[in-house]
């Protein structure tokens, strides 16, 4: 096992899988219902909001959609809310989805590579992931603002917080620690380095002048926040071990959990991967390892992008099903390109 820049945590002594892996093979209107990345939340009106990276059905051009998930493993449905025609683009030559939350009724979809490619920030394969915006939907997906034909700017320019990632609660965010909403970014979309934390008032989600981050973590483990991005500092750090990140907080064990992952190989699809899982009392840590599987699943599937819905966990709080994405390789054309899920439990210590 590698050697971790963290201890194992005192409080989630590991993690089970519960059953084998289950790929959703649904045919929508003659096409195979296919795509990646699927940051989630659980909205108001019950159902689990998406949206997926580059979508193969619909009438979608790559780039990013809006779909619904709809009831519970293994025999949930996918639906498509919104093409999102105007998003288009193949990987980093197109926005592609970072992160999702509901807030009193409303959904707030982050994105990245406004911009389009860049160069990554480590080596010289990796898809970089920078210049990101939030945008907000009333109607459930239907509808969005600022459309992406009116905006002509990042938010947060660059890769620090390029990727970011809403820390979700619960159903419409309820149980949420204040007034504010809270997010994560590493640096890169695969393989990158460093964790920024910023959080914003609940009100103001889309408002860049809004957002801070965390400058500092004092001894009692005190954050300070800057409203400077280049002033952040990392909360967490792991030299090219910190992909497209996923937190939640499990409000039956009052932990927060982040999940992240590893390619073997730069943005490759075929090389295999590793999944990694950290809890923290606070959103800015201090985190502890509760998992790292360095084979996971098998090199075909390739799989990254891990997520937690809330909504699919049990009474328990600490067990139920965990969500995926599967092989881009030859542009999506293979059979793994699509939502996965499969049984979890985390152990208790």
């Amino acid at each position: 096992m590698r050697r971790f820049p963290v201890g194992k945590s005192k409080v989630i002594k590991g993690f089970e899988w519960l059953g084998d892996e289950v790929a959703y093979e649904a045919v929508e209107s003659g096409q195979e219902v296919r795509g990646d990345t699927f940051p989630m939340t659980w909205a108001a009106d019950g159902e689990i909001y998406t949206s997926a990276g580059d979508p193969l059905w619909g009438t979608s051009i790559w780039g990013l959609d809006v779909e619904k998930f709809c009831g519970y493993p293994p025999d949930y449905k996918i639906t498509k809310v919104n093409d999102m025609i105007d998003y288009a683009g193949w990987g980093d030559n197109g926005p592609k989805p970072t992160g999702m939350i509901s807030v009193g009724g409303v959904l707030y979809l982050a994105y990245q590579n406004l911009l389009h490619r860049k160069n990554p920030v480590y080596g010289t394969r990796s898809q970089h992931g920078d210049d990101s915006v939030i945008m907000a939907s009333s109607d459930y997906g239907k509808t969005w603002s600022p459309a992406i034909t009116k905006t002509f700017k990042p938010m947060f320019p660059g890769p620090r917080f390029g990727g970011l990632a809403f820390v979700n609660f619960g159903k419409d965010n309820e149980g949420a620690r204040d007034e504010y909403v809270y997010a994560v970014s590493t640096d890169q979309w695969d393989n990158g380095g460093h964790l920024i934390l910023g959080h914003v008032p609940n009100d103001r989600i889309t408002e860049a002048a809004a957002w801070q981050w965390v400058s500092e973590v004092d001894r009692g483990n005190r954050p300070s926040w800057t409203s400077d991005l280049d002033a952040a500092v990392a909360v967490f750090s792991d030299d090219r071990w910190i992909s497209l990140p996923e937190m939640v907080y499990l409000a039956k064990i009052k932990r927060y959990l982040l999940l992240t992952w590893r390619l073997n190989a730069d943005f490759s699809p075929v090389d295999g991967s590793r999944l990694i899982i950290y809890d923290a009392p606070e959103p800015w840590g201090p985190f502890t390892l509760v998992h790292y599987e360095g084979a996971w699943e098998t090199k075909e599937k390739n799989p990254y992008c891990p997520r937690v819905p809330l909504k699919w966990l049990n009474d328990d709080g600490i067990s139920g099903w965990l969500q995926f994405s599967c092989s881009w390789g030859n542009f999506g054309a293979n059979p793994y390109y699509r939502s996965h899920v499969r049984k979890i439990r985390l152990v208790m210590a």
